[in-house]
């Protein structure tokens, strides 16, 4: 990991310290960003309107008959989700950040700083001009 990198590791903490999620302190550090988030299976069970989505995309995914964080993962596996009825690019991101940030909390302190890390290296070209 370069010192670049570590200093924008060190922005993205600030961000979170300051009250700001995972998905939200991201979206200020880059213009694009690529994720691949974990999961385990355990961690699927929860119903997607529990996540805290707008009403507008969780009844756009239970009308695309995903019921749980796990349908929309299987859904993923084969399709683009904005292949779901009523469900735009927005709401796409909505949900994929939702989602991120749910197993975000879910993942063992043990592991974030990793993922994390491989976040940054995968992002790097991405980064808002204000921080190059």
């Amino acid at each position: 990991m370069t010192q670049r990198n570590i200093e924008i590791m060190d922005i993205i903490v600030d961000k979170m310290a300051a009250g700001k999620k995972l998905s939200e302190a991201l979206k200020d550090v880059y213009t694009k960003r690529r994720v691949e988030i974990p999961f385990c299976d355990k961690d699927l069970d929860i119903a997607v309107d529990k996540l805290g989505m707008s009403k507008r995309t969780t009844f756009a995914l239970m009308r695309g008959k995903m019921m749980t964080l796990a349908d929309v993962v299987r859904y993923c596996e084969k399709q683009k989700i904005t292949t779901v009825n009523l469900l735009g690019m927005n709401a796409g991101i909505e949900a994929f950040e939702t989602i991120l940030d749910y197993m975000w909390s879910k993942m063992p302190k043990s592991e974030r700083a990793e993922f994390l890390m491989d976040v940054i290296e995968m992002n790097e070209d991405y980064l808002r001009e204000e921080l190059v």
